[in-house]
């Protein structure tokens, strides 16, 4: 014998659990409305996608000075992961800036 609870039998019948939910950007929702917006979205998206590339082909790279004993190349390749790294944390930043900026 199959028990079946009330929450199986509605689920059978076709509840849909996520009927009148709907996603909130929250401070981003204005922003995400028009066509300015999206396009800045897009933007910020691709820099955070090339700043994220660039951190790991230093990484990389500065492993590789670093096995290969290439003292010349390793402050080149420092500056450039310190670069790399400081801007994630930049565009990791801004949006809680924005947050902060819009909601107050």
């Amino acid at each position: 014998m199959h028990h079946l609870t009330d929450r199986t039998v509605q689920l059978a019948a076709g509840f849909n659990p996520f009927n009148g939910v709907s996603p909130s950007f929250g401070p981003f929702q204005s922003l995400l409305t028009s066509k300015v917006g999206m396009f800045l979205s897009l933007v910020y998206a691709l820099c955070f996608v090339y700043a994220v590339y660039h951190l790991m082909i230093g990484v990389a790279r500065l492993s590789r000075a670093k096995k290969g004993g290439y003292g010349d190349d390793l402050d080149d390749v420092k500056t450039d992961v310190v670069k790399a790294a400081a801007a994630i944390i930049g565009l990791t930043a801004l949006p809680v800036i924005y947050g902060i900026l819009v909601s107050s």
